[in-house]
């Protein structure tokens, strides 16, 4: 796959495992969910989640949605700097060489990204903050909404990364 400098945020070896530890604010339900990478053709690869894949491209400037014009991470990842997200959403960075703890560990180096609608609706309907971690990949993500005055919302934390562990009878 040819290299994005990016990719250090988003490390996506073949068949690289994230675990992530779920929980709803404001049920405190909590749950657990995978996510696992494999190489495509060329510069592409997929993510899966469930039952749910995002194909991603390695381009020069950036991490790019394969399917549209967007970018998950695009340079400079410098504070302030934003690009065309997912479904023309808004991505701004907003922390840079951020400090990140969780169960997977403490990571230096992370860069913070918050993603709204295009909208100038105060406050969003939806926004995602997302921290990405230097040869870890999404270390946090929090997804919060508002509907009809109502706040909701789901945090995710990294509690495992790594190769697959292939146990043996």
């Amino acid at each position: 796959m040819p290299a994005s400098p990016l990719l250090r945020f988003l490390p996506v070896a073949e068949g690289k495992i994230w675990a992530y530890d779920a929980e709803d604010e404001e049920s405190g339900g909590k749950g657990v969910f995978v996510t696992r990478a494999r190489h495509l053709v060329g510069s592409r690869f997929a993510l899966t989640t469930g039952e749910r894949t995002r194909v991603l491209e390695a381009r020069a400037d950036g991490i790019a949605y394969a399917e549209s014009e967007g970018y998950l991470l695009k340079a400079p990842l410098s504070p302030g700097a934003e690009w065309r997200g997912e479904n023309g959403s808004v991505v701004r960075v907003s922390a840079v060489d951020k400090v990140v703890q969780v169960p997977a560990g403490t990571f230096t180096g992370c860069i913070e990204t918050v993603e709204q609608p295009p909208s100038a609706q105060s406050p969003p309907a939806r926004q995602v903050t997302t921290a990405f971690c230097p040869d870890v990949g999404i270390a946090s993500l929090r997804v919060e909404a508002w509907d009809q005055g109502r706040h909701v919302g789901e945090r995710a934390v990294l509690r495992s990364f790594g190769d697959p562990v292939t146990l043996v009878k």
